[in-house]
């Protein structure tokens, strides 16, 4: 019961169900206002320009959701009168749709946001093809549409006006949630009877998930002057919530260990259920912390956790005194390490804590340390973009020509059956074809059940609730729910859709709803078969096609992370800003990478080529990108063991590394001879240390500087050897991948 009160608090509390509010009071208030006045018809066109734009109104940099905003309003605006005009001939009309169907769609080159826009467009012109107006009809029709889309804009930038730091709070905690759901993820690494390959695939899931909400706040915080001029003490804290929290992630990542090597030193000791139980309890807090940051108030500390920290301290101490030896000091040290993190992960979660508080003072701490404007994407658009898509090898074009066709194909079929509302196959057209195969697959599929559910239960309640206002309280409950699930779960939204529909004809044309759900079920089973004959018509690049290209991106700012970290050890120096830059790009590319494996994972098995292989290719980027982070915990003090003694087996890792992403790049394995490594002198040093901490172990000295330098450089040497283990895979598996 607790699991699912913390999961609704989650949903209720994001800016998903802000988006969902603010969306349906910009189209209920004009019909509301209009049917007091008696001009519902009018209302109704105010409302339609109010939903196209409030879809678009995805959060964001404002300045972004104002220009998608603009944009949308002089789009809907042209694309409703030119509709108005070519309705009264067939051909003319048929035309257009494919022209708009085309366009539309391939605006979607420019991203996410652009993509919303098109969508939009595509709405108003499919809501529009069964009105027969007059000239001055069409035009007043469209004006009120745009007129719909300017109350929305108005709407919209009063709200943000009034609570201009609101949006960034709750996506900046609902990062801090996901960023608790990874650290409850790899707490199963220190289960019994582990599940590697599932666990890491989860893991690969869970890391997309944190990433792209980090990099949504990340644009948020980057590009809002205000808050990059850092003009208010609440921008300033802020940003030092977000710049914590990527930290506190890659904290998470620096506890990456030989996870069987691990279980086969340490389950004698009976200490990993301990540690398992300790990251849980850690997750839990980082979980509600971001819950606070979402209802936006101050988080309350966990006190409990320092108290079960120093339980573990404890158990971890007297069982090393009671058991260790010269045959279990390497799992010893393995776990006190683990130990170290984890009470890092603490302290860093007790600062979050405090910074939750927005305590005046705070920001007092703050100091600005790189510039910003290097760790976010530009964003103009490029027309040589458009250019370079205009190509049968471009999966937009591709996507755009499929969209082009099936609103034609659609429009013809939805003219030749006897029933049904013409519009309503063109729409479910609109919102199944997606530009990947996976997600065109999961909507067409999502689609058919959730109108299949929501007739159900939307049938059920016209037929037994006879109040008419009950009846507008749930339509407008269920407009709420569809416009917030929309982008997380669409089969959910599209049950809410369907009953809010079937209310909302209920409204309009009192009688016998049966037939509006017949045609409902029917147009929706027609434009699910078409969306499903197109993309088997014109398939889209499948993920295999261009997933080479994506490992070879990773391995090579695998490299250079690796690189720029291990400067430090070999005394050369290493500025903060090329470290976070590196840090960033890796965590990107591995998150594009591990999204289009998902996606393949998703299509038929016959395009699934050599999956295994390139599962094993995504699990060994991730875990040599966790195995860098880990060294990079080390940077700070890296000079106390700096030596060249590390030189050759970074210059190997490098060349396995290097060697690996040219065997992607040119595609051409037969000539590549693979890389032989000698035995690197890494460990001398550690032998004579080893042979003293004996000596003082013989004597019953635990906490010695000797024990603290060979832990230390152990961890350190281990993390190079595993680097160095998985670089020559990786350089294995590419010449496999291609041969």
């Amino acid at each position: 019961m607790i699991d699912y009160i913390k999961a609704y608090k989650k949903y209720s509390t994001s800016y998903y169900v802000s988006e969902g509010i603010r969306t349906t009071a910009g189209v209920m208030i004009p019909i509301l206002v209009a049917s007091y006045f008696g001009e519902l018809q009018i209302g109704v066109s105010i409302a339609l320009g109010a939903m196209c734009v409030g879809l678009t109104d995805n959060t964001g940099p404002i300045h972004h959701r104002v220009n998608g905003m603009v944009s949308t309003i002089l789009l809907v605006f042209i694309i409703s009168l030119l509709t108005g005009f070519c309705i009264h001939s067939h051909v003319l009309l048929a035309a257009w749709i494919a022209i708009v169907g085309f366009c539309c769609a391939f605006i979607g080159v420019f991203g996410t946001r652009a993509s919303s826009v098109g969508s939009a467009g595509l709405l108003i012109m499919v809501l529009s093809i069964d009105e027969r107006q007059t000239i001055w009809e069409t035009i007043h029709n469209a004006l009120l549409i745009s007129g719909g889309g300017l109350f929305y804009l108005m709407m919209s930038l009063l709200i943000y006006r009034l609570r201009p730091y609101k949006l960034i709070q709750q996506a900046l905690g609902d990062a801090l949630i996901s960023t608790g759901n990874y650290m409850q993820t790899r707490a199963r690494f220190y289960e019994e009877n582990v599940d590697y390959d599932a666990t890491y695939k989860q893991l690969l899931e869970e890391q997309v998930q944190v990433h792209n909400k980090q990099n949504l706040v990340r644009e948020m915080l980057f590009k809002t002057r205000d808050i990059v001029r850092e003009s208010t003490h609440t921008s300033r804290i802020l940003m030092m919530i977000f710049l914590d929290s990527v930290d506190l992630f890659e904290r998470i990542m620096t506890s990456q260990q030989d996870y069987k090597k691990l279980h086969a030193l340490t389950d004698d000791i009976d200490l990993l259920p301990a540690f398992r139980q300790m990251i849980l309890s850690l997750a839990a807090e980082a979980e509600n912390i971001g819950l606070s940051l979402q209802q936006g108030k101050p988080s309350v500390p966990n006190k409990a956790l320092a108290e079960q920290l120093a339980a573990l301290d404890q158990q971890f101490t007297a069982k090393r005194a009671a058991i260790m030896n010269d045959n279990n000091i390497e799992a010893f040290i393995t776990l006190r390490h683990i130990l170290e993190s984890i009470k890092d992960i603490h302290h860093r979660l007790q600062t979050l804590n405090r910074y939750t508080s927005f305590d005046s003072g705070l920001s007092d701490e703050f100091k600005r340390q790189v510039e910003y404007s290097k760790f976010v994407s530009p964003s103009e658009f490029n027309l040589k973009l458009l250019t370079n898509n205009i190509s049968i090898h471009s999966n937009i074009f591709r996507h755009s020509i499929r969209v082009s066709l099936a609103l034609l194909a659609g429009f013809f079929i939805s003219h030749i059956l006897p029933f049904g509302h013409g519009y309503w196959v063109l729409l479910t057209i609109i919102v199944i074809l997606k530009p990947a195969y996976s997600l065109t697959k999961q909507r067409n599929v999502e689609r058919l059940l959730g109108t299949l559910g929501g007739a159900v239960i939307g049938g059920a309640l016209l037929w037994f609730v006879r109040d008419q206002h009950v009846l507008l309280l749930l339509m407008i409950f269920c407009m709420v729910f569809t416009y917030s699930m929309l982008r997380v779960k669409y089969l959910p939204a599209v049950v809410a859709m369907t009953i809010y529909i079937l209310i909302a004809f209920h409204f309009l044309k009192p009688g016998d709803f049966t037939l509006v759900l017949r045609d409902r079920l029917i147009d929706t089973f027609v434009g699910s078969a078409i969306a499903f004959v197109a993309l088997i018509a014109i398939p889209p690049k499948w993920e295999h096609e261009h997933i080479q290209e994506l490992l070879m991106e990773t391995i090579r700012a695998n490299a250079a992370y690796l690189k720029a970290i291990t400067k430090p050890f070999l005394k050369e120096p290493l500025t903060n800003l090329d470290y976070k830059l590196t840090r960033k790009e890796v965590f990107v590319r591995l998150a594009n990478l591990s999204d289009a494996f998902q996606r393949m994972l998703n299509e038929p098995k016959r395009q699934q080529k050599k999956g295994q292989l390139v599962h094993q290719m995504v699990v060994s980027n991730h875990m040599l990108a966790s195995h860098i982070a880990t060294l990079s915990s080390y940077r700070n003090f890296a000079a106390d063991y700096a030596s060249e003694n590390f030189r050759p087996i970074i210059d190997s890792s490098l060349r396995h590394l290097d060697g690996a992403a040219e065997i992607l790049a040119t595609a051409n394995p037969q000539h590549h001879v693979l890389q032989s490594d000698e035995n690197f002198q890494v460990r001398d040093e550690l032998q004579s240390l080893l042979q003293l901490r004996l000596q003082e172990l013989a004597i019953g000295s635990l906490d010695t500087l000797t024990r603290k330098k060979y832990s230390e450089l152990t961890t350190i040497v281990d993390q190079f050897e595993y680097i160095n283990k998985i670089s020559t895979d990786i350089e294995k598996r590419s010449v496999k991948l291609l041969t």
